[in-house]
């Protein structure tokens, strides 16, 4: 039986009045001063400088509005971090801070200001830069706010801005270094346009979004014969007056006479080549593609080796432009209606038919993106790639999950290089000035007087800035000072941890490892955990659209921080999204109040007691003390694996099987006995100390996950003791104790009270009714198991045992270990020829269950479709359909052996 089963220990509401918790746990009062305390804490207690260095930065919050549930999970996890390194005697470093976000906080300001009808041509860049400032300074100290009242013990004297001076200042003088060593070039690229934000955007800033389109097959008819065409198939008819030429793949013998012809565009009549390039797709559409240089990449690319030129008809705004005839002025889906409705007229569409693909939209504004040609600043990344993929590959950065250092490597492979300006107001400037009189370009990190090249003081400033993320992969050194080099820089750089979300794997991580190896010849972390998203309960991704955004703080209102973060910590699970429900945080602010009940039992049973600095289990005789203090040690070992190797989920559960189950369910149940013995006996005085000790080991334990229940139950206990965060993590004891024979006998009591308490369950006995039973020990190895039934009996709720021999055994049900069992006496309590009734039907019950999951685990189509989560959840509901059916079973052997001897009486069941 699953020790989950248990019925949990029971405390009078007001039967601990006197001590030194209230009868309830009450989140909404004791967090508040704790708050208070644990920053105090972690502000005042700096590591020793002798002490090994520990650093993390935080992934800067936009400064866009409130906290999300995917900034509550990363916070939560690095605290957990970060404290238990504390705890570890570690000198701990954990910078906070926000990011400007270019784009993403334009638009929200750009947004309020529409609502005043004030629009961003009419008030000009800079009163709109000063309106973005007061915006920031309205909204950041919420943010901070917030990640101060989820616990985050940050290191708040190292607060940074992406755009305070000292940073801004780094950023121009990076930007000028990779100038002038020739990573960085101002050049004329095709490129991802928004015509919403008017920006350029990078590659990673394009989020790719499937969808059906439409197919479309025109003709184009060869301009010396009418009567003979080709059929060119396109998902964007609007951009036919822009075509340049047709390609055919030199390899396909449909159109190799086609090479070196000409055809007439069906809309705007213009003459254009049919060219061959092998990078046609010959088996994709008709194998003919149309190369319009100006709005496509792959088209752009083929012209630039073919020397077609550009002709640009979409404008900056996503309209259509004079250079398209008679589209002038039409928005891109106007323009495609017009077209095909045209073509149609005319004969000339062959076909349209539903196409599944991808479109390409901006990452913020959810605006389909143009590829336009235009003049940019770029990075070249190849060089800076390679050096980022060794790295990597000589395990110098260590990803967790593993796997995804393969995304990592995907994507730095086929790297192109990074457009970094931005048609925007809010950024950093980019550190050129143009000359008017000679067209120099002059890059440096104070401002010219005048051209450097032709002296003319005619220059001017260049308008665009630099895009977010540049900023950001700098984060990790100058928030510690570089370019100087500080004691930080020298101290805690590389820093040791970075946690983030998948989603900005290319945005960040690897930028951050390209500028970190080429500006400070270091890596800027050594291990990267990646967590996943948090969904709703239904697995969809939170939005404002579908209504399921849960605010962190109103779940921390509601159910207490610490049930929140043991929440997110427990469904932190490698490779796997969260699925986050109401029902589970409520299910973790249970487990809070258990912890806090288990300390009113022992504030009531061991006050007056010494907390014992160290407490071996062969330092105690007591068979349960033994048993508590081997486990204790056992989970300590398996918290510290699991926190060593960012198992997050592992930590959690660890810590609550030990409190829940081990502690709570059976330790206190089992301590209950010798508490009782007078106060000078032995084993009293003994069990005391082991329980003021398991419990003061269980809150450092759990202390990491939980800071704010675990800081006041920790102060109003051991108040004469330093703060439980500068306490040390708890030890494992690896030597392999005397006792744990003793141990094993506990474990066996433990099973034969399963089995007694499944019985009960079976026959639907109460918890509260005493069963008269007797009981039996079968080899030389029970003898612990006897020594102990006077335990089994209060644990089990049986009438004190009495041990007879095998063969004096009375007629009963019998729960049964390999040492021994012991037989109840259910005479008056179950009628069990109804009971023998009851049960059949309920095996037909469980057998259902089981065949119908077996029946959906066995379809290809069920495992190829749905989510890991649900098939595994479905392979453990089988299982235990398995196990309760074997446990049915077994039960209504035993009931028909009692009606057979007709023993059962009529009962009162």
């Amino acid at each position: 039986m699953s020790t989950s089963e248990n019925p949990p220990f029971q405390e009078d509401p007001d039967s601990n009045s006197f001590g030194r918790l209230s009868s309830r746990y009450e989140p909404g009062t004791v967090e508040p001063r704790q708050l208070v305390a644990l920053e105090t804490f972690s502000q005042s207690h700096p590591g020793s400088p002798s002490a090994p260095s520990f650093s993390m930065v935080i992934p800067p919050p936009n400064i866009t509005g409130r906290l999300h549930m995917g900034h509550a999970l990363n916070l939560t996890l690095q605290d957990v971090v970060a404290r238990f390194r504390r705890m570890e005697g570690d000198d701990v470093l954990w910078i906070p801070g926000t990011d400007h976000a270019g784009i993403a906080t334009q638009n929200v300001v750009e947004r309020q200001l529409s609502k005043e009808g004030i629009s961003l041509e009419k008030i000009g860049r800079e009163d709109f830069i000063k309106k973005v400032w007061e915006w920031k300074s309205s909204i950041q100290g919420g943010i901070l706010d917030q990640i101060r009242r989820l616990g985050a013990s940050l290191s708040w004297d190292h607060e940074r801005f992406t755009m305070d001076p000292g940073f801004s200042k780094a950023v121009t003088k990076v930007f000028v270094k990779l100038h002038d060593e020739g990573f960085l070039y101002r050049g004329e690229r095709m490129i991802h346009w928004c015509p919403r934000c008017l920006t350029a955007l990078s590659d990673v800033e394009v989020t790719h979004v499937e969808q059906t389109g439409t197919m479309y097959e025109f003709r184009y008819v060869d301009s010396s014969d009418k009567s003979q065409f080709l059929v060119v198939a396109t998902t964007r008819p609007e951009t036919i007056p822009g075509d340049m030429a047709i390609a055919v793949s030199p390899e396909d013998p449909r159109y190799l006479s086609w090479i070196g012809r000409t055809v007439v565009t069906p809309f705007g009549g213009r003459i254009i080549p049919v060219i061959s390039d092998p990078s046609v797709d010959r088996d994709f559409g008709t194998g003919v593609l149309k190369i319009t240089p100006s709005h496509a990449m792959v088209d752009w690319e083929i012209a630039q080796r073919h020397g077609l030129g550009n002709f640009e008809v979409i404008d900056a705004h996503g309209r259509m432009n004079p250079s398209s005839g008679k589209l002038s002025g039409l928005t891109r889906e106007e323009a495609r209606e017009r077209v095909v409705s045209d073509l149609e007229g005319r004969d000339l569409l062959v076909s349209k038919n539903p196409y599944p693909g991808t479109i390409g939209v901006c990452y913020r504004c959810q605006t389909v993106v143009e590829p336009r040609l235009s003049l940019q600043w770029f990075v070249k990344m190849d060089r800076l790639a390679e050096s980022a993929i060794e790295v990597v590959k000589d395990r110098k950065i260590r990803f967790y999950p593993d796997g995804w250092k393969n995304t990592y490597f995907d994507w730095l492979v086929n790297i192109r290089d990074w457009c970094i300006s931005r048609q925007i107001f809010w950024g950093h400037p980019i550190p050129a000035w143009h000359c008017s009189a000679c067209h120099h370009v002059t890059v440096r990190e104070d401002v010219p007087s005048k051209c450097e090249k032709c002296q003319s003081p005619d220059i001017l400033k260049d308008p665009d800035v630099l895009d977010t993320w540049f900023s950001s992969a700098l984060w990790p050194f100058v928030t510690m000072g570089w370019p100087e080099k500080t004691a930080d820089l020298e101290r805690f750089y590389p820093t040791s941890l970075l946690v983030t979300g998948f989603d900005i794997l290319f945005f960040w991580v690897a930028r951050m490892v390209m500028m970190g190896l080429h500006l400070t010849g270091k890596i800027p972390f050594k291990d990267v955990y990646i967590h996943a998203l948090v969904r709703d309960q239904f697995g969809q991704k939170m939005t404002k659209s579908r209504g399921n955004v849960v605010d962190p703080l109103e779940i921390m209102e509601k159910y207490g921080t610490d049930a929140f973060r043991m929440t997110l910590v427990q469904m932190a699970s490698p490779g796997r999204d969260i699925r986050l429900s109401t029902d589970r945080v409520e299910g973790f602010r249970n487990f809070v109040s258990k912890l806090w009940n288990a300390f009113r039992f022992v504030d009531r049973s061991a006050q007056g007691e010494l907390l014992p600095k160290e407490l071996y289990p062969e330092e105690v005789s007591g068979i349960a003390n033994q048993w508590i203090l081997i486990e204790l040690s056992r989970s300590v070992r398996e918290m510290r694996e699991a926190i060593s190797s960012y198992r997050f989920d592992e930590v959690a559960n660890t810590l609550y099987h030990f409190t829940w189950h081990q502690f709570c369910d059976w330790y206190i149940e089992a301590s209950k006995p010798s508490l009782d013995l007078p106060d000078n006996d032995p084993l009293r005085i003994e069990t005391r100390r082991t329980l003021l000790y398991t419990a003061s080991v269980l809150l450092k334990m759990a202390h990491p996950i939980m800071p704010f229940v675990t800081s006041e139950i920790w102060s109003l206990f051991f108040p004469d003791e330093l703060p439980i965060g500068a306490q040390r993590f708890p030890e494992f004891k690896s030597e392999k104790s005397p006792a744990e024979t003793n141990s094993a006998g506990f474990s066996r009591v433990m099973t034969l009270v399963g089995e007694i308490r499944q019985i009960r369950s079976h026959l639907k006995i109460s918890p509260a009714q005493e069963i008269p039973g007797v009981f039996v020990i079968n080899d030389k190895n029970g003898a612990i198991l006897g020594e102990n039934m006077g335990l089994v009996s209060r644990l089990a709720k049986v009438r004190p045992l009495v041990s007879v021999s095998p063969e004096d055994v009375p007629p009963g049900i019998r729960a049964s270990v390999s040492e021994g069992f012991v037989s109840l006496d259910i005479a008056g309590l179950v009628d069990v020829k109804m009971e023998e009734v009851r049960l059949k039907k309920e095996v037909e019950k469980v057998r259902q269950k089981k065949t119908s999951i077996a029946q959906r685990l066995a379809s290809r189509e069920y495992l190829d479709k749905a989510p890991p989560e649900v098939i595994e959840k479905d392979e453990r509901a089988k299982q235990e359909a398995e196990d309760e059916e074997l446990a049915i079973i077994s039960a209504l052997e035993q009931v028909r052996i009692l009606v057979t001897r007709d023993l059962g009486g009529s009962g009162n069941g």
